[in-house]
């Protein structure tokens, strides 16, 4: 696996964190560390993005960087001030974390050594914010069953088997390898499967999965 992180600054820096903290310490978790203030400059190789990110139409910005990255990687933020909604939606968007500027270095080490397990870094709260908006998600959607006959949403055999490796933790990328078919056939699928479910991202797709076609993800 790469190990390569880039720092995606802003043009104006929040504060040193980026430089004089974080940097330092994902280099001695053997990671080379890149730096700019144009998603442009994401390398192939690299592994994670850090995105600093301000209160200054964060998600606005954030989403501007997002629909511009062309790199298959993971997706975290950093220098977030208090802002529990922009977090939520961070995580039902499948951004892997958040570190916040009151982060100290000894949490920064442990948020980016579970990372490296493959695991989330996020607050408890924004946790169990987002596993009752999941929750709430799936009442909704046993409310509807019980209005009358709805026409079964079917999912090809393709969108199953790719809906099973993602909630197994596989990437587009892995996906693709996985499948015999191209990154962009992943997308294109999901995309459909989204659409079909009415599905806003991965978690509510992933929720959705496993009430609907358990056997697809065992």
């Amino acid at each position: 696996m790469s190990k390569t992180v880039f720092l995606l600054l802003e043009q104006e820096p929040i504060n040193q964190i980026g430089t004089n903290v974080l940097a330092p310490l994902l280099r001695t978790q053997g990671f080379e560390v890149q730096k700019g203030t144009d998603v442009s400059q994401v390398q192939p190789d690299t592994a994670y993005l850090f995105i600093e990110t301000s209160n200054d139409d964060a998600w606005g910005r954030l989403k501007h960087h997002l629909i511009n990255l062309k790199v298959e990687c993971d997706i975290v933020l950093f220098n977030l001030d208090e802002n529990p909604e922009l977090a939520n939606r961070a995580l039902l968007s499948g951004i892997r974390g958040v570190f916040y500027t009151s982060d100290n270095a000894d949490v920064m080490m442990k948020g980016i050594r579970l990372l490296q397990e493959n695991q989330l870094w996020y607050r408890r709260d924004v946790m169990c914010n987002v596993l009752n908006r999941m929750l709430h998600f799936n009442k909704d959607s046993l409310h509807k069953l019980t209005e009358g006959d709805i026409e079964p949403v079917k999912l090809t055999k393709r969108e199953k088997a790719i809906v099973g490796l993602m909630s197994k933790g596989a990437k587009n990328k892995e996906i693709a390898e996985q499948l015999s078919i191209s990154p962009h056939t992943v997308k294109t699928h999901l995309y459909s499967a989204f659409r079909k479910t009415k599905c806003r991202n991965r978690i509510e797709l992933l929720s959705w999965a496993q009430t609907n076609i358990p056997n697809e993800l065992r």
